[in-house]
């Protein structure tokens, strides 16, 4: 990863930077889960309702901001919500997701489905620093569907360029139909998969990358060959990357944090591993401390980060801006004419 020069993009600049910490991390807690998040909440779903899920990500937001510098957070239950009630607090970074997706994975390819009623300009409008996608991708898969996922980043790439609002791209490698995901040769191809993903990502010009963890830490084995992995995917990016947790026990997300940060990740984008023990109690006690216990594992994972990891250090010095943004800059930059 090279640190992008986005001095001639003060937008981009803004928001990437409020979503990092003052020493260039991106220590972010996510909860733009929807019926995943509301399934968690009481043994029968369907006696969960809407404001009880806006309710309880309320209640995790304003555990965890102390400790998070910044929050991704979804259209339906979050971002209207939790802005306006105080929850988000003004110091912590806000970032939104694009697409109307869960974590269900259906047999055959898949494509993007964007949320009905919701773009990319009201997300700007919204107050929000980062735009998120969620992009299931399988390039080796369907020719057609892998173009179509293609085409769909190029035109988020083009509108957010327009908004000065950063990208941030998450891809999704996902099994295709008569593939086994338990077996040894799917999960080499996902690792290598992941690795490919984010460099197509990068090419088609994303801010940013949510990845998944490529490789396994059940084995000291497992470990080392994602410690490889971590490396060439770090070396074949230009764009900071941040690490997403994908739901797996905390324990072992906290190693993929370090092996993550030590090839040069700049932080994480993190949240079931984090908050789920808290939401899927029932007794009100118990979410309490769940919920306590889910800023301890956010300030741990702050410490492993800040030991290990790289910092996203994008702002240049007054002489190269000055360079880079000549008197009568804005004259071109989104001209009104």
């Amino acid at each position: 990863m090279t640190t992008p020069d986005l001095t001639t993009d003060p937008g981009k600049l803004r928001g990437l930077t409020r979503v990092t910490s003052e020493d260039g991390f991106f220590l972010i807690c996510a909860l733009d889960h929807l019926s995943d998040f509301a399934e968690l909440l009481a043994p029968d779903p369907s006696t969960v309702g809407f404001a009880d899920v806006v309710r309880a990500k309320d209640a995790v937001i304003r555990a965890v901001a102390p400790s998070v510098t910044a929050v991704l957070l979804d259209a339906h239950y979050g971002v209207g919500h939790l802005t306006a009630s105080g929850a988000l607090p003004r110091d912590v970074g806000l970032m939104a997701s694009v697409e109307d997706e869960d974590y269900r994975i259906p047999d055959g390819p898949r494509r993007t489905r964007h949320r009905d009623g919701w773009s990319t300009r009201q997300i700007k409008l919204a107050g929000t620093d980062v735009a998120k996608l969620l992009w299931w991708y399988r390039p080796d898969g369907d020719p057609a569907t892998a173009e179509h996922q293609r085409q769909v980043v190029r035109d988020l790439v083009a509108e957010c360029a327009e908004l000065s609002l950063p990208l941030v791209v998450e891809p999704i490698w996902y099994p295709l139909p008569g593939e086994d995901p338990s077996s040894a040769e799917w999960k080499e191809r996902r690792v290598a998969g992941i690795i490919q993903s984010a460099v197509d990502a990068d090419r088609l010009g994303v801010d940013m990358l949510k990845v998944e963890f490529p490789g396994y830490v059940d084995t000291e084995q497992g470990r080392a060959a994602a410690a490889t992995a971590c490396k060439e995917l770090d070396s074949s990016v230009r764009v900071p990357w941040v690490i997403l947790s994908a739901g797996v026990g905390y324990e072992d997300f906290r190693t993929q944090v370090r092996i993550s940060a030590q090839a040069g990740a700049c932080g994480y984008l993190a949240g079931r591993s984090i908050w789920r023990d808290a939401v899927s109690t029932h007794d009100p006690a118990e979410r309490a401390r769940g919920i306590e216990q889910a800023r301890g594992r956010l300030d741990e994972l702050n410490a492993v980060i800040r030991e290990h990891g790289r910092p996203f250090l994008p702002g240049r010095s007054l002489d190269q801006a000055l360079a880079r943004l000549p008197e009568g800059w804005f004259h071109t930059w989104h001209p009104t004419v």
